[in-house]
C-alpha cells in the first residue's frame, strides 16, 4: 500500500495542472496537446498525473469490463450491451481515442500521450526522461494495438498541427523497441535527481523501471513475432539479456489511494462503496465455466458468489458462481433444470478484490512474462524449457491471486493441464495466458486476437456474428484530419479493413 501514498502525494499538487492546461471544450477532440503553457508545470507532476490518467482509461470499467474486457470474453454486458453486440458507439470510441492522445481534462488527472510527450520536451534529468519513456511507449502501444495506423510521431505538436499524419504500426513498434532500449540505457541509480513520490508504480526504483522497460520491451517482441519473426527473435534476446522480472515482487501496478483517486473500477460500480452507480457487467460464461471444467482454483479470485446462491434456502438452480453469456440483447436466460428465467441477482459479479477503492491497477505482471518466455522456447525463437516455464508461469499467476501452495500443485497434476508440447503446448500456453491476463483486459485482447486460442464464439444476438479485431477509427478523425486518415486506410489495404471486422499489422491469422 505505500505506493498509494506517494500517488496521493503526488496528485494533491497536481490539481493545479488543470487549470495551467485548461483548454476549450472543443479542442477535447484533436489528438495534438493544449498549447497553453503545459511546460510551466513541473515535469514530475506530468508524470503522476499522466500515469494515473492513463491507468484510469486503460484499467477502467469502459475498457476492463467492456471493449477490451468482452471482447475476450472475461467479462459480459447485460445493460448497455453495444460492445457485447459487436456495435461499439462511435462516444466510446472517440472518448478513448481523445482521452489517450489529449486527456479527457476530468477530476485531478489528465492522463494522456501529450503529459509524456511534453516531458521529453522539456525534462534534462534521466532518471525522469527514463520512465517517461517506459510510460510513452506502453501508452502508444496500447493505442496502436487496437487501432492499428495510429499518429505518433507527429501527435502533440501543439496549435500549428492539428492533423497529424499516421505512423504505421510496424514504425511505431520499432520505436516502441528503440524507446525502451534507451530507457534502460539512460538510467543512472545513483544520480539524486529522481522522481520519488511522484512515481506512482516504482517510488523512484530505477532497478525495478529497468525491469519493467526489459519485460515490456519482450512483450512487444512476442506481438509481432507472426508477421516478423526475425525482427522479434532479435528483440526477444535483448530484452531477456538485460534485468527483467523475478517475481511477483516485480509487478507493475498502481496502487490507489481511495477517495477521489480510487480504482477506477470502484467509482463505476454502485456496489463497491466508491459512489459508482453502475452495475452492468457480470463474468463471462465462457470464463466461468472453462474455470470450472479445469477446477481452476482461481475461480473464486475472479468471480463472486451469486446473489441467488447467498439466500436463506437456494434451490438447486441457484449455483455458487454462474457467467452471463456474451452478445445477448437483453438480461435473461432460461435454464434446463427448470422454467425458471434468471434475474442479475443469478450472474457472478466481478470480485471485489479487483474493483475495490485500493484496488491495484496492473501494467504488467511476472505470469506474463513467463507466459511470453514459454511460448518463445517452444517456438524456438530462445533457448529454455517451455514446460519449466509454463508451469512457473500459471504458479505465478496463481500466487499472484493469493491460491495456496496446495491447490496449485493439485491443478498443475491433473492430467489436462501437464504440458503436452507441440501445437497442443502452444494452445495450453495460449489458453493459459487468457486466464491468467483476466484484469488485465487490453492485454488480454490483443493476446487473444494474436494466438486466436481460446476459441471464443459470437454471442447469439450479435450483429455482425463476430467478434471485433479492432476498433474502428473515431469519425471526428474524418472531419478534422480526413485527408491523413483516408492514407491511413489506404495503407492498411482498404477502409474495410479499418472497420470491426479488419486485422491490425501483427495479427497474421
Amino acid at each position: 500500500m505505500m505506493r498509494s501514498n506517494f500517488l496521493k502525494a503526488s496528485l494533491a499538487a497536481v490539481s493545479i495542472v488543470a487549470g495551467l492546461t485548461a483548454c476549450d471544450a472543443d479542442k477535447l477532440t484533436e489528438v495534438n496537446a493544449n498549447p497553453n503553457a503545459p511546460e510551466k508545470v513541473q515535469s514530475s507532476a506530468l508524470f503522476t498525473s499522466g500515469v494515473a490518467g492513463v491507468m484510469q482509461n486503460l484499467r477502467g470499467a469502459g475498457m476492463s469490463h467492456g471493449l477490451g474486457g468482452v471482447w475476450s470474453q472475461h467479462f459480459a454486458e447485460i445493460q448497455y450491451p453495444e460492445d457485447d453486440l459487436s456495435k461499439p458507439r462511435n462516444a466510446t470510441i472517440e472518448f478513448f481515442w481523445t482521452a489517450l492522445y489529449a486527456g479527457t481534462l476530468t477530476g485531478p488527472t489528465q492522463g494522456s500521450l501529450q503529459e509524456f510527450t511534453q516531458i521529453l520536451k522539456q525534462a534534462t534529468e534521466p532518471n525522469i526522461i527514463a520512465p517517461t519513456l517506459v510510460m510513452r511507449a506502453f501508452t502508444i502501444q496500447a493505442i496502436t494495438d487496437f487501432w492499428g495506423d495510429v499518429p505518433f510521431t507527429q501527435a502533440g505538436l501543439g496549435a500549428d498541427d492539428y492533423t497529424p499524419a499516421y505512423d504505421t504500426q510496424a514504425s511505431i513498434y520499432d520505436s516502441i523497441f528503440v524507446s525502451l532500449d534507451r530507457a534502460v540505457a539512460i538510467m543512472d541509480p545513483d544520480d539524486v535527481r529522481q522522481m520519488g513520490d511522484a512515481d506512482p508504480v516504482y517510488a523512484g526504483d530505477l532497478d525495478a523501471w529497468a525491469k519493467l522497460a526489459n519485460s515490456l520491451h519482450a512483450r512487444a517482441a512476442i506481438r509481432i513475432s507472426f508477421v516478423n519473426t526475425a525482427k522479434a527473435t532479435a528483440e526477444l534476446e535483448k530484452a531477456l539479456a538485460g534485468p527483467v522480472f523475478e517475481s511477483n515482487a516485480d509487478n507493475a501496478v498502481v496502487v490507489w489511494p481511495g477517495g477521489t483517486l480510487a480504482n477506477p473500477l470502484c467509482l463505476n460500480w454502485s456496489d463497491a462503496d466508491c459512489g459508482g452507480t453502475r452495475d452492468d457487467q457480470r463474468v463471462s460464461k465462457r470464463l466461468v465455466d472453462t474455470l470450472k471444467v479445469n477446477s481452476d482454483p482461481r475461480l473464486a479470485a475472479y468471480a463472486e458468489p451469486t446473489g441467488a446462491s447467498q439466500k436463506d434456502a437456494p434451490s438447486s438452480c441457484d449455483i455458487t458462481y454462474r457467467g452471463y453469456p456474451n452478445g445477448l440483447n437483453t438480461p435473461s436466460e432460461t435454464n434446463t433444470c427448470t422454467s425458471k428465467v434468471f434475474s442479475l441477482g443469478d450472474y457472478s459479479r466481478p470480485t471485489l478484490a479487483i474493483r475495490s477503492a485500493n484496488s491495484p491497477s496492473i501494467i504488467m505482471t511476472y505470469a506474463e512474462l513467463l507466459f511470453i518466455k514459454a511460448e518463445a522456447a517452444e517456438r524456438g525463437l530462445i533457448v529454455g524449457d517451455p514446460a519449466a516455464l509454463y508451469e512457473e508461469a500459471i504458479t505465478a499467476s496463481m500466487e499472484q491471486w493469493g491460491i495456496a501452495a496446495g491447490d496449485i500443485t493439485d491443478y498443475l497434476a491433473q492430467s489436462k493441464v501437464a504440458y503436452k508440447g507441440g501445437p497442443a503446448g502452444l494452445q495450453q500456453i495460449a489458453y493459459e495466458k487468457w486466464v491468467a491476463l483476466y484484469n488485465n483486459e487490453t492485454e488480454a485482447y490483443a493476446e487473444w486476437r494474436r494466438l486466436d486460442y481460446p476459441v471464443l464464439v459470437p454471442g447469439p444476438n450479435q450483429q455482425p456474428s463476430l467478434i471485433p479485431t479492432r476498433l474502428p477509427y473515431p469519425d471526428i478523425e474524418n472531419s478534422l484530419n480526413a485527408e491523413n486518415l483516408a492514407a491511413a486506410e489506404t495503407a492498411q489495404g482498404s477502409a474495410e479493413n479499418t472497420t470491426i471486422k479488419g486485422r491490425v499489422w501483427w495479427d497474421t491469422k
